[in-house]
């Protein structure tokens, strides 16, 4: 079992880190959830749910990047003949449901 005042710490740490981001983009519910084992680390933005078990915190801010990117650039633009697979690579650790 990892030490879970660690993660903890380090949940505060990554709310800290992504706060001027969310704000930059009017991002108002997000979290970053630490399983009660301390084994699952999601980050949490509205409904989208993304694995950020053993990630750094730099990890967890791309990851956040990569969400505003996939959800808001790309909503209305094209990507060209490599759209699938570019978004496939960002969305890769998303979770369903």
């Amino acid at each position: 079992m990892r030490d879970m005042e660690y993660l903890e710490r380090k949940r505060i740490e990554v709310l800290k880190e992504i706060k001027p981001i969310c704000e930059a983009f009017n991002i108002k519910d997000y979290d970053y959830i630490i399983s009660p084992t301390g084994q699952t680390e999601i980050l949490r933005v509205y409904d989208t749910k993304i694995g950020c078990s053993m990630n750094s915190i730099l990890a967890v801010r791309n990851e956040l990047i990569g969400l505003i990117f996939i959800k808001e650039w790309c909503r209305y633009r094209s990507l060209g003949a490599f759209s699938t697979q570019t978004k496939n690579v960002i969305t890769r650790y998303w979770l369903e449901g």
